[in-house]
């Protein structure tokens, strides 16, 4: 059915690309697969088909997309040029310990301690009060569980409450010298001095 013979219609073989067959010699090849696909098995294979049948190539190769100048003109990097070369050659462990000096030497601590020594003091004290709290509770919760232990101090507290009225209280004297004591007490605590 075909020959190795170039048809009439079909150009030089130099002019066209020779990995890819000619659409006419593919249109022969594609009848004659037809062809022997048709006949049985047992039927003698044609020995006018020499070559394997080739797919149809139609497809381009892709082809690299060329870089939008919008993209390039949007986007820049900057070259980085370090200020002081001299201090970023070295390692790691060099550039660290060279930002921890700087650190330090820029900063007086004894002027930052002066400055957060209120706050810490407050929030030291903050946390003592607070533990201070939690373990009072846990002895009240733990003489609560004792029986006839919480009605025992009741009774107790309200007696001293009695006895420190009635011997402290009822005298105006003893009233003066207890209210001094209390504000002797109190301006000691917030750290003013007397006049």
């Amino acid at each position: 059915m075909s020959s190795d013979k170039p048809s009439e219609k079909q150009a030089p073989a130099e002019s066209i690309n020779s990995d890819l067959p000619d659409q006419s010699d593919s249109s022969v090849v594609e009848a004659d697969l037809i062809q022997n696909t048709a006949a049985p098995e047992s039927a003698p294979i044609s020995s006018e088909i020499t070559q394997p049948p080739v797919a149809e190539a139609t497809a381009t190769p892709p082809t690299a997309v060329p870089a939008s100048p919008s993209i390039a003109e949007r986007v820049s990097v900057p070259a980085r040029v370090p200020a002081d070369s001299s201090s970023e050659e070295g390692g790691e462990w060099d550039l660290l310990s060279n930002r921890i000096k700087q650190f330090f030497e820029a900063n007086n601590l004894q002027d930052q301690w002066q400055s957060l020594r209120q706050p810490l003091f407050l929030l030291g004290g903050l946390i003592a009060l607070i533990l201070t709290l939690r373990i009072y509770g846990g002895i009240l919760d733990a003489i609560a569980t004792v029986p006839l232990a919480p009605r025992l101090f009741q009774l107790v507290g309200t007696f001293y409450a009695g006895w420190f009225a009635a011997t402290r209280l009822v005298r105006a004297e003893e009233r003066k010298r207890i209210s001094a004591n209390v504000q002797d007490l109190w301006s000691s605590l917030r750290g003013s001095s007397k006049p």
